[in-house]
């Protein structure tokens, strides 16, 4: 069907290898289940707009009970925490996190949770701290973000895995009219730190220092950073700037870190891109905020991403010289190899054309066209996924995947799939899915074959 889509899990940080999600229509979802490859209908969306070509979404591993991002307890003790929140599903194994009030900097896992109304989430290891009433916290017990299209009005929601509820969301400021392919992008902090520390002291209010850094100027603006141990521990503020050794903040601190507040510089919880709609236009949701931002980049994306594009938020390269924001490789004409930095857009409309958008220098780069291997282009049913580093793309209807290998700037063949694939229609139809074996991960990717029922999966090596 065409604007259909699939998305999943890539972080691993879900216990359960269940965070697949195809969507068919408003009415029409299914969760895939990998292990017992079998599929299961989720409700309804209740979504406003007309699906159809432009309609898109992303999974985010960050849950959002009852609609929102951050949960306040109403009780608790040194293991439990007190929701307000009707729970449907056991969350055993998912990530938690305080981030104000008491135990803040509690950083543990759910180990069970009572079913229904007001559910009582228990964890561990005990915190040092009761929880009270005053304790804000996250779990990331996974979410799915559905942006729908249509030509007088569109819809966004996000459906909660642990309460089974969606929620609809603003769309106020934005298009009303939303006919072609689309892409809605996350930057979660599932997918691991970008550089840690230990704060040297001499902070401010909306400051934190560490000496001991050589960070590339404005590097990580509008990052997240997160202080995970010491004086403020729990606290989350995302980055407006930074020099050589020091970070400024959006948000004043509540409690001003010092030298012994370790911190975490990572992906932002708060936001979603969404690019498309034929257009050089770039939009920025925050979740917190329930709030969209049109974005007016430095430079201009040179032109409107055409069918077929794909847009993907480059976050874990392996290779050394992507760790850190030194500034000391240079990738492209100002372009710096950093995780977490960067959205890359094969602009689709049967072009080969690379653009690459950086989210801390809000500009498009311009010398973003140069890479290895430019010959194959891309249109209407192409569709791409991000893994450690690697942007699997699938062709058209030719069942033709490539990867881009990202640390050599090079479109490599990877493999053909062996289903017959039919007539290519739009919409993002692959989805990685990283098993995990102890501190392993093991990636599958999985395409959804256009205009056909078969879903095909292949094992990522290499």
């Amino acid at each position: 069907m065409v604007g259909s889509f699939l998305t999943g899990d890539e972080s691993g940080t879900l216990p359960a290898n269940d965070g697949v999600y195809g969507v068919y229509s408003a009415s029409t979802v299914y969760n895939y289940h990998p292990d017992q490859d079998a599929w299961g209908q989720i409700p309804a969306s209740g979504i406003a707009g007309t699906f159809g070509a432009g309609s898109c979404g992303e999974f985010l591993a960050i849950g959002m009970l009852g609609g929102v991002l951050d949960q306040t307890a109403t009780a608790g003790t040194i293991t439990t925490l007190t929701t307000n929140r009707t729970v449907v599903r056991d969350l055993e194994g998912c990530r938690i996190r305080v981030l104000s009030g008491a135990g803040a900097g509690y950083d543990g896992t759910v180990a069970s949770n009572t079913i229904g109304a007001n559910a009582v989430i228990t964890v561990t290891p005990a915190s040092g701290t009761a929880f009270d009433a005053s304790s804000s916290f996250r779990v990331w017990s996974g979410s799915l973000w559905f942006w729908n299209a249509g030509s007088s009005a569109v819809g966004f929601s996000v459906y909660d895995r642990a309460t089974n509820a969606w929620t609809a969301k603003s769309v106020t400021g934005m298009p009303t009219a939303w006919g072609t392919h689309g892409q809605l992008v996350g930057t979660g902090s599932a997918k691991g730190p970008f550089d840690t520390g230990t704060s040297s002291g001499g902070n401010t209010s909306t400051t934190l220092n560490h000496t001991g850094k050589s960070w590339l100027a404005n590097a990580w603006t509008n990052a997240q950073l997160r202080i995970t141990g010491g004086t403020g521990a729990g606290q989350v503020r995302t980055i407006t700037s930074n020099t050589a050794t020091a970070l400024t903040v959006a948000a004043a601190w509540t409690v001003t870190p010092d030298a012994t507040s370790g911190y975490s510089i990572e992906g932002n919880d708060d936001f979603l891109y969404l690019l498309g709609n034929a257009s050089v236009i770039l939009y920025r949701y925050s979740i917190s905020g329930n709030a969209w931002t049109t974005l007016s980049p430095a430079t201009a994306r040179a032109a409107a991403p055409g069918a077929g594009f794909s847009a993907d938020w480059i976050h874990g390269v392996t290779d050394a010289d992507w760790s850190g924001a030194q500034g000391k490789l240079l990738l492209q004409s100002g372009t710096y190899r950093q995780n977490g930095r960067y959205l890359y857009s094969f602009r689709g409309g049967a072009s080969a054309t690379l653009d690459l958008y950086d989210l801390a220098g809000n500009t498009w780069i311009a010398a973003g066209t140069a890479y290895g291997n430019a010959q194959e282009t891309f249109s209407t049913g192409s569709c791409s996924v991000e893994f450690a580093g690697t942007i699997y793309l699938m062709k058209e209807a030719t069942g033709r995947i490539f990867r881009f290998d990202v640390a050599r700037h090079a479109l490599e063949p990877w493999t053909t799939n062996v289903y017959p694939v039919s007539t290519a229609v739009e919409g993002d139809k692959l989805a990685v899915v990283a098993y995990r074996d102890g501190a392993t991960l093991i990636p599958f990717l999985y395409h959804l074959v256009h205009s056909r029922a078969e879903l095909q999966r292949m094992l990522v090596i290499g």
